[in-house]
């Protein structure tokens, strides 16, 4: 069972881990989607209902483009928002990688085990690899 609790800890770990260096991306991204869009729906909704029913409604243009690419969106939001910004929002996303990937590493070790693995005596063929692999997600 100590195996189990490293290979808990290991996921839990490389959850943290992956998450910790991946969510910066992952905000570029979305400030890069978002940025085109269109005002709140509100705007649109006044517009539309101002409208007379015979004529069409008039569709608000979205918004001029603040980044230039991915690069700009970085330095801009660094040097606007601070660096910490880059993690607004983070503890939700981080909790749930940690702990799907220490559930993760969990269950695969203990597949690899129930299959015979022994650490520097047996090792598993491709099959029984990915079959472990295919067991834990």
């Amino acid at each position: 069972m100590a195996e189990g609790y490293r290979d808990f800890i290991a996921g839990t770990v490389g959850g943290f881990s992956g998450k910790l260096l991946d969510y910066p991306f992952d905000t570029v991204k979305v400030l890069l989607q978002t940025q085109n869009s269109l005002p709140s729906a509100t705007a649109s909704t006044v517009c539309i209902q101002s409208t007379p029913s015979f004529a069409t409604p008039q569709t608000p243009k979205p918004q001029q483009p603040v980044y230039r690419g991915a690069i700009h969106c970085l330095r801009h939001t660094i040097e606007t928002r601070g660096f910490l910004s880059l993690y607004q929002g983070i503890s939700s996303p981080l909790l749930g990688s940690m702990a799907e990937n220490a559930v993760l590493f969990l269950t695969y070790g203990e597949v690899k085990r129930m299959l015979g693995e022994k650490s520097g005596e047996k090792e598993l063929t491709l099959l029984q690899l990915a079959s472990a692999g295919g067991v834990a997600g």
